[in-house]
């Protein structure tokens, strides 16, 4: 029941939400928060019951107006040492409705006083000044929320997926698609080279050759400002939600004719331009194997004329390079050879 002492009912507000689970401390922090009124009139309001259109209707007691949602940080779980690092508004939410607002912000440079460690957490509340009239303060606070803290506000790329043809042979031609995500606490900047990488091991090394060099013109926000989980609101126009993922296709490449099997990966910022939290060095990432060659099978994907470039094993002490043929957004292709 939502009816005041003074006979009419009134806003419940209660909070919830979701942070970034990584940050750095002068970075970017994201926070969901989804906002709900849970007060109900519960006495007859004919006005608040004429359609919305027309010049007699009235917001119900019952709706609240705007609020201020207040984001505290805590050493602790509790409150005690918090301190406010960032305020936005929530809209009017009618009655039995909520609204699901994304926020990002910056972090102090510096970690506060009573902040120590590798972690802080985070608190919402709702309504903290006071400025609307609700029947109960009790939920205006939302659960805390852990936050583990890097030591520098840096992207960290991981190619996701990659989806290719199965069961490839060596010179089938194909269009992979990949997906890479930003990981960090920090942007990504852009371009992002991306690298399709044939290699006779698992790992980045002498013996591998970049058979294709996309160039994806996408600045990934981090996944500090990107939280998980939450439920969109129902005809929510606050909700911004970021994406700290993009995939894209890049162009048909025809992979090594040789040798009989090998293995074709993903290396993100294959020249060590971007700086980053925990760069891969030489690990392939979603590693997939080309071969054994079995002769009979027609070739996957793409049907093309085949790789005049024989897969390369350089002897110790060569460089591996590569000649580009193009260069767009996410479309930059490039033939592996020796140099």
């Amino acid at each position: 029941m939502t009816i005041s002492p003074m006979g009419f009912s009134l806003p419940d507000l209660m909070i919830s939400g979701s942070a970034g689970t990584r940050a750095a401390w002068g970075g970017t922090l994201g926070v969901v928060a989804t906002v709900s009124n849970v007060g109900t009139s519960t006495i007859t309001e004919p006005l608040a019951q004429a359609p919305a259109t027309s010049s007699s209707a009235v917001p119900s007691s019952a709706d609240a107006p705007q609020s201020l949602v207040t984001v505290l940080i805590t050493p602790g779980r509790s409150l005690r040492h918090a301190v406010a690092v960032y305020n936005f508004e929530a809209p009017p939410i009618s009655q039995n409705s909520f609204e699901q607002i994304d926020q990002a912000f910056k972090l102090p440079t510096t970690p506060p006083r009573g902040f120590h460690g590798g972690r802080f957490f985070v608190h919402l509340v709702v309504n903290g000044n006071g400025a609307v009239l609700v029947s109960n303060n009790h939920n205006n606070v939302s659960s805390p929320m852990l936050v583990k803290v890097a030591h520098q506000a840096l992207p960290e790329l991981r190619a996701t997926e990659l989806s290719i043809p199965s069961n490839l042979q060596p010179g089938d031609t194909i269009a992979p698609t990949i997906t890479l995500t930003n990981y960090g606490t920090a942007s990504s900047g852009s371009p992002i080279q991306v690298a399709l990488v044939a290699s006779t091991t698992p790992n980045f090394t002498i013996g591998s050759s970049i058979v294709a060099l996309y160039s994806v013109q996408v600045n990934l926000p981090p996944a500090s400002a990107v939280p998980p989980g939450g439920v969109i609101a129902a005809f929510s126009q606050t909700a911004n939600p970021l994406n700290n993922s993009f995939t894209f296709t890049g162009p048909a490449v025809t992979l090594p004719t040789s040798p009989g099997k090998y293995y074709l990966g993903v290396v993100v910022d294959p020249y060590g331009q971007i700086p980053q939290l925990n760069p891969l060095r030489n690990s392939l990432e979603q590693l997939t194997q080309v071969g054994p060659r079995t002769g009979g099978l027609p070739p996957a994907g793409v049907v093309s004329t085949g790789n005049p470039y024989p897969f390369p094993i350089p002897a110790s002490g060569q460089s591996i390079g590569v000649i580009p043929s193009s260069s767009s957004s996410g479309t930059s292709t490039t033939k592996s050879t020796i140099q």
